[in-house]
């Protein structure tokens, strides 16, 4: 099954690298663009990006600590070896990853860390469509899409509404968590034993890593961290738009910021080949600042800020922790596999 999951994401990847390379109508001015590129903006770049890691790092280390004793610094190991994992193995393995790390590092057990992880992505995704929310009402629409204004406002109001239901769901979650699952399990009757049983046990993982914060005061402050972690992302897309002289707008790099994100949720490629470029040149596109020659490598440079450091730097961690890759995966697959056995 795994090898058929990640031929398929190959596939997908191939397509949509095929279908952003189909967009240049211009090579001779694709491959001068990126000669054309103001170097300086690589130093804030990099710096930003790092800036992203720590924040990411200060965010989950805040989740840990509601239930494990655990030092910042395994903390932000332990996430970048995960991101590094989720370059280059599909199912997005690194999240296994980095629970097993911290747990080796620091002696603790593997389900309160990993229930922590499945908190950070409830609380990304929550975020992530709040800001889509606020670009699809907010963003001006260029003159020649102006005929999708209405619906796209539409899906900006629904997905509004959406992530304060959302909202009010987490909270319930939290105070009502047996009557909640019990009616669940009641709703999905008609569905049929497995699918029952299937929805009851992962709406049960998803309410026991609420419980882990403890407190929903804790929710608050680690929806607020959620927040300022995508506001932290903006920096590199603006800094590397400057690069290829685009004065992005606050709402632009928002919107790219969004559809950048949702392109990660695509199955493709470890790494979101193809899909974020594709994507994310479409986006710059739309906004009408850049021609598509441009457009592309903005995306291809941008990717690669994302990619290559994160790559090297984890590698380089995980040797220097004297951990092998197939190792932590073998130990990411058994915990994984005994977890899902306790449920």
């Amino acid at each position: 099954m795994k090898n058929w999951r990640l031929w398929l994401g190959l596939l997908v990847s191939a397509f949509f690298i095929w279908v952003a390379l189909r967009q240049v109508k211009d090579w001779q001015a694709f491959f001068n663009s990126f000669r054309q590129v103001r170097l300086w903006v690589l130093v804030p770049t990099f710096v930003s990006y790092a800036v992203v890691m720590l924040t990411r790092a200060w965010r989950w280390d805040y989740i840990m600590k509601s239930q494990v004793k655990v030092k910042f610094s395994s903390s932000l190991i332990g996430l970048i070896i995960g991101y590094m994992a989720n370059n280059i193995l599909p199912l997005r393995a690194g999240e296994l990853f980095r629970a097993v790390v911290v747990s080796r590092r620091e002696k603790q057990g593997f389900s309160p860390i990993f229930a922590s992880v499945v908190v950070e992505r409830i609380f990304d995704s929550l975020a992530i469509l709040v800001f889509l929310a606020v670009v699809l009402l907010a963003l001006p629409f260029p003159e020649q899409y102006a005929d999708w204004k209405t619906r796209l406002r539409a899906t900006g109001m629904f997905a509004l509404f959406f992530a304060l239901g959302l909202m009010v769901f987490l909270y319930l979650l939290y105070f009502y968590q047996e009557p909640l699952l019990k009616l669940a399990d009641l709703l999905l009757k008609p569905f049929g034993r497995k699918l029952r049983e299937l929805g009851v046990r992962e709406l049960s993982k998803f309410s026991s890593g609420l419980v882990i914060l403890g407190k929903p005061s804790r929710m608050s402050v680690v929806m607020l961290q959620s927040f300022l972690v995508w506001l932290v992302n903006l920096v590199p897309i603006w800094f590397v738009g400057l690069g290829f002289g685009a004065r992005f707008s606050f709402m632009g790099v928002l919107f790219l910021l969004c559809i950048g994100g949702f392109s990660a949720a695509i199955p493709a490629a470890p790494g979101f080949w193809g899909t974020f470029h594709y994507i994310t040149s479409k986006g710059v596109l739309f906004l009408g600042t850049l021609g598509p020659e441009k457009a592309l490598s903005l995306a291809i440079i941008l990717h690669a800020f994302y990619y290559f450091p994160t790559l090297l730097v984890g590698l380089a961690l995980l040797w220097r922790e004297g951990y092998s890759l197939f190792e932590i995966e073998r130990q990411a697959e058994k915990a994984d596999s005994e977890q899902a056995r306790s449920k």
